[in-house]
């Protein structure tokens, strides 16, 4: 989907602080999570947070072998642009606009 127009933006944060800090860890807090004690009322907000929390607390920091980090590039037949050709993208950028990890939490589950 690239980045249509963005690349300035996101060439200074990148994929780690964009997506992975902001939203895929909030998604791996809920997945992992134990049930809140609590779901409903005033209070509820704070249940759900503690909880991941103690999954954030839990998370051993990954190593480098566990980490793949990559830049797209344009397709072949050039019906998609790579992350280079955006022209808010500086033609020397290294920012990666891929990654995917490997996480263990250390939890009894």
């Amino acid at each position: 989907f690239g980045t249509q127009g963005r690349g300035g933006y996101f060439d200074e944060f990148g994929i780690i602080r964009d997506v992975m800090q902001n939203h895929l860890l909030q998604v791996l807090c809920l997945v992992a999570m134990e049930p809140p004690v609590q779901v409903t009322g005033v209070e509820a907000s704070n249940f759900v947070r503690d909880e991941k929390v103690k999954v954030l607390k839990a998370l051993q920091t990954p190593k480098l072998d566990q980490c793949v980090f990559g830049q797209y590039v344009a397709d072949d037949e050039g019906k998609n642009e790579g992350y280079l050709d955006d022209p808010g993208v500086p033609k020397d950028s290294r920012t990666p606009t891929f990654t995917t990890m490997v996480f263990y939490i250390r939890n009894p589950r």
